[in-house]
């Protein structure tokens, strides 16, 4: 879903697209939300006329001020976006922090559709749910005429996240962390089925692993869908007998889902933004910091169709409804009748690109070993936690391969920023044409290749997307040489 330029000088590419139009603006801001009949000061990125994040379009250019309404210094990072160094958002790295009643301006040229989404990169205001979502269109996507839907997953805490995070660095947390849940045996990659139909959330299978993987660190009160539980979803209309495109985004600071579509079949069109062969099912994976399309077809018959997000080894669950004109809405449980299962290679390894990288010699291979200490509650990336890491020196241009090896047991959402990578392997098995991320869920005790092109110069961020294991150190930096 992307064009990607050679940019032969990124300040030289930027200056000339300038549009000299008035910038939009997005403020940055406080919003009070009520979960289980409390209250709760969060965050949020909208314009000034209520609108929630950005929609723009390929090929023009991405023009705005952001405005930092709150009480605290912050910087808004545009995840998954292809872009200038110098707009990544990241304060202490890229920037400088957006101060309280400050402002900074952000431009550059939207080459890439999809859905993306836009978070604070600072600290843990993720958790206090500082996101948005930003959709960029393609005037000839053939799915751009159906209707659009939006479903942000967050996962919500009354504390605050640094006491959160206390919690875990002391050991305090480790008696209510959550054990349980299956990962489900990865069957046999040799084989490239052609529907989701096989990836069930049946925990029945056997573990990869004698010993069970940790899947959710922190103990939340709430799951949220666009900032709604299920006792109050958020309620779309659609038409009977019509498409719509649901832009699913893990947004979440800690935890990973499973999508449910209850009464309905989608076929998943893209993934991070980028297009993949079309893959039907009624249960699809996300894992923080991911993206996924999905097409539902609605009934002619009309009625309600909950759509649901599932917490990864809980029975809590979030999601909305999307309903025809007259139908009754139903009343949702917030607890799936049963625990859903770790998130497993399954759906990875059935995804195939659309528009996979050139073939091209590798230059370079990086291996990166990701460990941690639950004890000490701290994360590394060989060997090194953030910010006293070795950075990780590319040459611009070159094919370069990463090598993922997870040591711990925990997965860990990778997510590089500035650039997207192919998948093209798991383990010991090869993987052709695999889809094109920006985020790779890598699982416990398992090792994930990906290869990309170090086009972009700078200084990028490569970190875990489970805030968290971020703030404990699994962050470093790669440095692309001009």
């Amino acid at each position: 879903m992307r064009h990607l330029p050679k940019y032969l000088s990124l300040s030289l590419l930027l200056l000339s697209q300038i549009s000299w139009a008035a910038p939009t603006i997005l403020e940055v801001k406080d919003k009070t939300i009520e979960v289980d009949g409390k209250t709760k000061v969060v965050y949020t990125i909208e314009q000034p006329n209520g609108t929630w994040g950005y929609v723009g379009t390929k090929g023009q250019d991405f023009n705005v001020i952001v405005k930092n309404e709150t009480d605290v210094p912050t910087g808004i990072h545009w995840h998954g976006l292809i872009l200038p160094n110098a707009m990544d958002g990241v304060p202490g790295v890229t920037q400088a922090a957006i101060p309280p009643g400050g402002e900074y301006h952000y431009e550059y040229p939207l080459v890439q559709a999809g859905t993306f989404w836009m978070h604070s990169h600072m600290g843990l205001q993720i958790q206090d749910l500082m996101e948005a979502p930003f959709i960029i269109s393609d005037p000839n996507d053939p799915y751009n005429k159906d209707q659009q839907v939006v479903i942000l997953f967050q996962d919500f805490t009354f504390k605050n996240p640094d006491a959160v995070f206390r919690d875990l660095q002391s050991g305090a947390a480790m008696a209510s962390m959550n054990m349980h849940g299956d990962m489900q045996k990865m069957g046999d990659m040799s084989q490239n089925h052609s529907s989701m139909q096989n990836m069930t959330m049946s925990s029945s299978s056997m573990s990869m692993n004698e010993s069970k993987p940790d899947l959710n660190d922190v103990q939340y009160d709430a799951f949220l869908t666009n900032y709604q539980t299920l006792k109050d979803p958020e309620l779309i209309k659609v038409q009977a007998g019509k498409t719509v495109r649901l832009r699913f985004i893990d947004g979440s600071a800690g935890s990973n889902y499973w999508i449910n579509l209850g009464d309905l079949t989608g076929t998943a069109i893209a993934f991070d933004g980028e297009n993949i062969k079309p893959l039907t099912g009624k249960t699809f994976q996300l894992a923080m910091g991911q993206r996924i399309d999905i097409l539902v077809t609605i009934p002619k018959s009309g009625g309600a169709f909950p759509i649901f997000g599932q917490v990864e080894g809980l029975k809590q669950q979030t999601g909305l409804i999307l309903v025809t004109p007259g139908a009754s809405v139903p009343t949702i449980s917030e607890m799936a009748a049963n625990t859903a299962p770790a998130l497993n290679y399954q759906q990875e390894l059935l995804m195939r690109s659309q528009n996979p990288l050139p073939q091209k010699p590798i230059a370079q291979v990086v291996t990166l070993n990701l460990s941690g200490n639950m004890q000490k509650y701290l994360w590394m990336i060989n060997g090194q936690a953030w910010p006293n890491v070795t950075p990780i020196k590319l040459k611009e241009g070159e094919r370069v391969e990463l090598i993922f090896n997870n040591e711990s047991n925990m997965a860990h959402p990778m997510h590089l920023h500035g650039h997207i990578f192919e998948l093209v392997g798991i383990n010991n098995q090869n993987i052709i044409d695999g889809a094109l991320h920006d985020t790779i869920l890598v699982l416990p005790h398992t090792q994930v290749k990906v290869i990309l092109d170090a086009d972009y110069p700078g200084k990028w961020m490569l970190h875990c997307h489970m805030a968290y294991h971020q703030e404990a150190g699994m962050m470093t930096v790669v440095e692309i040489s001009p």
